[in-house]
């Protein structure tokens, strides 16, 4: 069991709906949930078409009073994969809008609905049904870094600490009031998905504490200050380098973004490469030239030098040819 530690057993009478995805800050949040002994009565994650109960690898729209648990995960390792273990029924839907979706709800009567990592804008309607509302997990320090993808951002930026917010969603990206927050540093060179992880532990502590004053009768709002940031997901040139830079933030950002899949364009002179794993970096006020060694790139930056695997352009019959994401 990799689940966090927290207080357990103070929401007994809230009934929760956890809304999340299959990746690795989704499923810590959730077992932050479990391992507190939060009732967790169903869970629902974005899918394509309308309201679903996942089934035995297939699907099919649940009846009136139906919960059908998910008896067949593709992968274990996911938030299904552990709502199935732990008996709670998983659902999908790709329009939050439908009536299905807000009869389902309402029919569910859950206290309060848990969101972690959901990709689907969800309306004023459906967030008025659970008696106390709903709580996101948000990790940045709200107002700061709104939008889909705020770690890499704040990789991309070099952030540290970074931060997670319990925030009350409303109709805005990421604007509703806050209802807990705190930073957390992460160790040079982590990577993408095990921040998520990290940051998935802390959100499941803060959303444990804003739980257990809910179910004490407390509401834990206050208003975002003004201002902030949003950023959009990323784009392939958002992955490019720049030598004037520094070499250790180049460095904790490759390491950081490396499952997106993208190369990291960079210029030196008049030469330009394509990045693709960060190995070492090494400080200096005066680093080398660039060099080169087959797979093996060595930039200079402004503060030391990159220590890095690129791309190596076939010596024929791909002329034209760019790196592709990997799938």
């Amino acid at each position: 069991m990799d689940y966090s530690p927290g207080p357990r057993g103070l929401s007994k009478g809230l009934r929760i709906l956890f809304l999340g995805m299959d990746g690795p800050l989704s499923r810590a949040v959730l077992a932050g949930l479990l391992a507190q002994g939060h009732p967790v009565v169903a869970m629902l994650r974005p899918g394509s078409g309308p309201l679903r109960a996942v089934h035995g690898g297939g699907s099919r729209a649940p009846q009136a009073g139906e919960l059908l648990p998910l008896v067949d995960p593709q992968v274990q390792a996911t938030a299904s994969g552990l709502a199935h273990r732990e008996g709670i029924p998983v659902y999908t839907t790709g329009d939050p809008r439908s009536e299905a979706i807000h009869a389902w709800l309402a029919e569910l009567a859950v206290d309060v609905a848990c969101v972690a990592c959901f990709s689907l804008r969800l309306p004023g309607s459906l967030l008025a049904l659970p008696r106390l509302g709903f709580l996101n997990v948000h990790p940045s320090l709200l107002p700061a870094y709104r939008g889909p993808a705020p770690l890499f951002w704040q990789f991309r930026h070099g952030v540290d600490p970074v931060g997670v917010t319990v925030h009350w969603l409303d109709e805005g990206l990421d604007t509703g009031d806050l209802a807990a927050q705190a930073s957390l540093h992460l160790p040079e060179g982590i990577s993408g998905p095990e921040a998520e992880v990290r940051c998935g532990r802390l959100g499941a502590s803060l959303l444990g504490q804003v739980l257990a004053e809910l179910a004490q009768g407390r509401a834990p709002r206050t208003p975002q200050p003004p201002g902030g940031s949003y950023h959009p997901a990323p784009t392939p040139e958002d992955f490019r380098l720049d030598p004037g830079d520094s070499a250790r933030q180049a460095f904790r950002f490759m390491r950081g973004t490396a499952h997106w899949g993208y190369p990291y364009p960079v210029t030196v002179g008049t030469r330009t490469l394509h990045l693709l794993q960060a190995l070492a970096w090494t400080p200096s006020p005066d680093p080398p030239p660039l060099r080169v060694e087959r797979e093996i790139a060595h930039i200079p930056f402004r503060d030391g030098t990159l220590i890095a695997t690129h791309f190596r352009w076939p010596s024929s019959g791909t002329a034209g040819a760019r790196p592709q994401r990997k799938r």
